[in-house]
């Protein structure tokens, strides 16, 4: 016979039960889903993202924007984008343009990019490099025989890592300051000038600020092929005002000198094709860093070291600078502007022709006689 404190247990057990499961229940389906972490979110769709094969690359930790790291989230200017709806407004002369590719690009990226060499600065280019072979100077010649290269293993520096933030498109500039930059180096070293001046540096900040019109807009996407050209018919900027993100939309141009370089040029005769391995290569030798379009996709930005295959091969729209090679890794080494904490401290392998690397790629040329110039004029 059960006892009255059992009978007291048995119902308070039953009751329980019928109360506490139908709460329950109704708790789990009425309520939001558990909101995933960025980290998880951000490898979820990576995971999501079709591969032909295993992926070769270790994920990273992501950093979640604080405050207005990276300026995330800031509204430009009404007047900002007027630029924008003048299709074919560029620094570039008329005989580097296709129609077809003007079209073809403005359609692609909202920008006219320069194609082909005008006459010349292809007879720019070609003394140029007579006189490099001639000199032979390092690497004009032995690059076919070299299976691995890293510029940061042959005595050039190739500038630090750059952070364009977490919403700016302007890895252009990036690119652009860094490729000139190596480029004036390089010239240096080879000419014997080991004292190469570097007090007066350029910035992102005056590159941004002096190209004609100017752009209001700090985080606005721009052309490699713009940038390049102004570069030879104005100068790199340097000196002025550098701070990167402060007076968002007030920047000014500044910059105490400018510096021209000698002439750029596209690696391929048809840019919107991935140039051949063997062409990049002897560009990098050649020429210190090739500025190269490439597809931002799902898993870019978890990049934390290894050889990044996810073999994208539509589009592009980063711009990162190629440094070196790697036959054995198969896989182009990558200075890009995600900041220290992202790939292998800021740099990256990248699979040859993943995520469509290679496309647009191009070189800038320093010009030694300007160099000669800006040093003569700070005397």
């Amino acid at each position: 016979m059960t006892n009255l404190p059992q009978k007291i247990g048995i119902i308070f057990l039953l009751s329980a039960m019928f109360f506490v499961a139908p709460i329950k229940s109704q708790t789990t389906a009425n309520d939001p889903p558990a909101i995933e972490s960025p980290q998880k979110n951000a490898e979820k769709l990576c995971r999501e993202q079709k591969i032909s094969g295993a992926r070769t690359y270790i994920f990273r930790i992501i950093e979640t924007p604080n405050g207005d790291t990276g300026w995330a989230g800031v509204k430009p200017p009404w007047y900002a984008n007027f630029a924008r709806i003048l299709p074919f407004v560029s620094y570039t002369p008329k005989d580097k343009y296709s129609k077809d590719d003007v079209r073809t690009l403005y359609l692609s990226y909202g920008k006219a990019a320069p194609v082909g060499e005008s006459k010349r600065s292809q007879k720019l280019r070609t003394e140029f490099e007579q006189k490099l072979k001639s000199a032979n100077f390092k690497g004009g010649a032995d690059w076919q025989n070299l299976t691995r290269f890293d510029w940061r293993e042959n005595n050039l520096n190739v500038g630090e890592v750059g952070f364009q933030g977490w919403s700016c498109s302007n890895c252009w500039a990036f690119a652009t300051i860094d490729a000139m930059q190596m480029s004036r180096r390089l010239s240096a070293i080879r000419l014997g000038k080991t004292g190469f001046d570097e007090t007066l540096r350029p910035s992102v900040r005056q590159l941004i600020s002096c190209m004609n019109p100017p752009i209001t807009d700090f985080c606005a996407e721009n052309w490699h092929g713009d940038s390049f050209t102004f570069l030879m018919t104005k100068g790199l900027p340097l000196g002025g005002a550098s701070k990167y993100g402060d007076e968002k939309f007030g920047w000014k141009c500044n910059a105490e000198k400018f510096v021209k370089a000698l002439t750029w040029d596209y690696v391929s005769a048809k840019p919107p094709e991935i140039a051949a391995t063997e062409d990049i290569k002897r560009a990098v030798v050649t020429y210190g860093a090739v500025a190269s379009v490439m597809k931002l996709d799902q898993c870019i930005g978890l990049y934390g070291g290894g050889i990044f295959n996810e073999e994208q091969t539509r589009g592009g729209n980063h711009i990162v600078l190629i440094i070196g090679w790697d036959d054995e890794k198969g896989a182009w080494l990558v200075k890009n502007s995600y900041g220290k904490t992202w790939g292998e401290n800021g740099f990256a392998w990248i699979k040859y022709k993943s995520n469509s690397i290679g496309r647009f790629s191009a070189v800038i040329v320093a010009d030694p006689q300007e160099e000669e110039r800006i040093a003569l004029e700070s005397k």
